[in-house]
């Protein structure tokens, strides 16, 4: 009996996780639709904060749902990744490669295109020792513009362990 009660109620505890999350989900979706764009200084044009980026923030690259806490991660930083955009005036991070965008076509082939990802690093609380990586991307060399990918939390120190992203290493 008292199995069933503690199962029974750790399934009530995640119904109130998951219900706690879609608020903040939904309320992360309003602010995000109020950004529009930001102008940056490193990149010295607008960066768009369309659907693609939010879409990202919650889904994978092979389309699958990251995990919820990986997401409330994404989400609590995205204020500080706005600011990050609007000051920083260098680029710390660059990739380009030609990858396949878009669904596949009737004969099961996909389009590529030019890509690149920009990458841009502050440290956001530094008595709490925690930095943050926000991405740009661009699609298309030439004619692409830029917009907002994602935003990672990227390390931060606590006594004797050092978090990275979402995985604990011990210092000694």
């Amino acid at each position: 009996m008292l199995v069933l009660l503690t199962k029974f109620m750790k399934k009530i505890k995640e119904k109130i996780n998951l219900e706690d999350f879609s608020k903040l989900k939904e309320k992360i979706r309003l602010i995000y639709k109020e950004i529009g764009s930001v102008y940056s200084p490193a990149l010295k044009s607008n960066i768009v904060f369309n659907s693609d980026g939010f879409h990202h923030l919650s889904y994978d690259g092979s389309r699958k749902e990251r995990n919820k806490r990986v997401q409330k991660n994404k989400f609590m930083f995205l204020k500080d990744g706005v600011e990050v955009l609007k000051k920083s005036t260098t680029i710390q991070e660059y990739r380009r490669l030609i990858y396949p965008i878009g669904k596949k076509d009737k004969n099961g082939l996909r389009k590529t295109a030019l890509i690149e990802w920009f990458g841009f690093f502050s440290i956001i609380n530094f008595s709490r020792k925690i930095r943050i990586k926000v991405i740009v991307r661009r699609v298309g060399e030439d004619k692409g513009k830029y917009h907002f990918w994602s935003i990672m939390p990227f390390w931060a120190l606590s006594k004797d362990i050092r978090i990275i992203g979402s995985k604990e290493i011990e210092d000694k």
